[in-house]
């Protein structure tokens, strides 16, 4: 790796660049950006879809922030990204071709999802085909975060009101109220109840998922940790 870095200015942690290196890094770069913009146009029904559905739900709104939240990563990780040498992947581009089967399956199958996860997963094999794995890895988490752009977990709503009907009834009976319960409704001495979509918790989890890899990512070092934390900001809004 010697033509990548000449030295480490220690007064502000900034790797000094060769001209060469730089140059590399500026056409496998641009060659990057050109292919996933080329990349979102051939699926630009499945993009539109996508941001069809955070425009309309409150639930996936926070999927705006994604891909400018994956920029910043990227760029907060820029000395450990240029310090490697930027190398075109086969695999990378095998795994293009890929995603774009999925894709295609997807389509012949009615399953919006499927296209959406396979239209983010054409973008991050693009990255990687285009820079190489020693780069691709060194930016690893902020291409996968890529993947909370995609709006699912919406079957997760019907399943969510079932176990909020439960939790809600037998946390009244430890009270000793009397409640009479039949599927999502209940009554009570003091009125009819009913369990209804918002109350699903759908909306808090998956913001909490979100956020929570996000936040295990930045505090935490050690990969046990970032799981514990996880798996907190996954039972925390369920409960």
């Amino acid at each position: 790796m010697s033509d990548a870095v000449v030295g480490v200015d220690e007064s502000n942690n900034t790797y000094r660049l060769t001209q060469p290196h730089k140059q590399r890094w500026w056409l496998h770069a641009s060659l990057a950006i050109l292919t996933i913009g080329i990349s979102i146009g051939a699926f630009w029904s499945t993009w539109v879809d996508m941001v069809s559905i955070w425009l309309r739900s409150e639930t996936f709104t926070h999927a705006f922030l994604i891909a400018p939240i994956t920029l910043w990563l990227i760029y907060e990780k820029r000395d450990a990204l240029l310090s490697r040498v930027p190398r075109f992947s086969g695999i990378g581009m095998a795994l293009v071709f890929c995603g774009g089967g999925v894709w295609l399956l997807g389509t012949l199958m009615g399953a919006a999802v499927i296209q959406q996860l396979a239209a983010v997963g054409i973008v991050i094999a693009l990255v990687l085909s285009c820079v190489g794995w020693s780069a691709s890895w060194s930016i690893a988490f902020p291409l996968l975060f890529l993947f909370f752009m995609v709006p699912m977990g919406e079957d997760l709503v019907p399943p969510m009101m079932e176990f909020t009907a439960d939790f809600t009834v037998e946390m009244v009976r430890l009270t000793g109220i009397p409640v009479y319960r039949e599927g999502l409704f209940f009554m009570l001495p003091t009125g009819n109840w009913s369990v209804v979509e918002a109350c699903s918790g759908v909306r808090y989890l998956i913001a909490s998922i979100t956020l929570g890899v996000l936040y295990a990512y930045l505090t935490y070092e050690k990969w046990w940790k970032r799981g514990i934390f996880i798996l907190i900001s996954i039972g925390v809004p369920i409960i």
